[in-house]
């Protein structure tokens, strides 16, 4: 039950970072939506997100994850995976 609650809560912190940094509404952002192609991101913006996703959970994405990332459900995968909170 914890695990859950700590995956919602670190979900939720990515998606206000994705949001309020892309300029997104909340409540049309979904986990499939690629960051470039939908929702308009450039190099910039990513970087921008990753550094206040590092900065709001205290982490360190790791750069090669970083690479891969395409999509909100992979940053969020990426987050998980560096917090070490499996899916429950």
């Amino acid at each position: 039950m914890i695990l859950a609650t700590l995956r919602v809560d670190h979900e939720r912190v990515v998606a206000d970072i994705i949001c309020r940094t892309l300029l997104v509404d909340r409540e049309t952002l979904q986990p499939s939506h690629h960051l470039v192609e939908d929702l308009g991101a450039d190099s910039l913006n990513l970087l921008e997100i990753v550094l206040d996703i590092n900065e709001a959970l205290a982490i360190e994405l790791p750069t090669e994850g970083v690479a891969r990332i395409r999509r909100v459900e992979d940053l969020v995968r990426l987050v998980l995976q560096t917090l070490d909170i499996s899916k429950t």
